[in-house]
Formats: structure tokens, C-alpha cells, sequence
């Protein structure tokens, strides 16, 4: 019973595929969808591509408030302890120390 059918829409499925108009309907569908499909995607990408260059700053990794804190607290006394004439002069050595402790 099931063969039967299954050859039955086997024939059906082949006269219908073989017709010229239905197969140029079915290409000319397929080219339609294609075509929209290109035109939705191009907007889409202008569209994504503009909201993200409007808010590309929110997608910036933000240092964490520990990170911050600290960088806060190395670089504000070494700003305020030292006047700017002895921090010229002191940047050498703080290399050469550097330097020193790395090895």
C-alpha cells in the first residue's frame, strides 16, 4: 500500500517538475526570495552598522572599579608628593631601579 503510493506521487511529482512553466515559476520565485533576501540584509547592515558606530563606546571593556581604585591610588601620590621639576629627575632612576629589580 505504501509502495503504491509512494510510486504514485513519484509519477505525479515528475510531470509536474518536467513542465517548462512550473520549473521557470519555481527559478523565478527562488531568484525573488534571493533578491529580497539581499536587499533585507543590505539595509540590516547599514542599519547595524550605524547604531554601532553611534554606541561602539559601549562596547569598550571597561576596567573593573578594583582596577581603577588602584591606579587611583598608585598615581595620586606620587603626583601630589613630588613637585614637576623633581619627577623629571626622578624618572631615570625610577627606570634604572626598574631595570635593576627585573633582572
Amino acid at each position: 500500500m505504501i509502495d503504491k503510493l509512494n510510486q504514485i506521487i513519484t509519477e505525479k511529482s515528475e510531470k509536474i517538475m518536467t513542465n517548462q512553466k512550473v520549473e521557470g515559476f519555481v527559478n523565478n520565485i527562488g531568484g525573488v526570495l534571493c533578491f529580497a533576501g539581499a536587499v533585507v540584509f543590505g539595509i540590516m547592515f547599514i542599519v547595524c552598522g550605524a547604531s554601532l558606530m553611534k554606541t561602539g563606546k559601549n562596547y569598550v571593556v571597561k576596567p573593573s572599579a578594583e582596577e581603577k581604585k588602584e591606579a587611583e591610588a598608585v598615581s595620586e601620590p606620587e603626583a601630589v608628593s613630588e613637585p614637576a621639576a623633581a619627577s623629571e629627575q626622578a624618572a631615570p632612576e625610577e627606570a634604572a631601579a626598574t631595570e635593576q629589580s627585573a633582572e
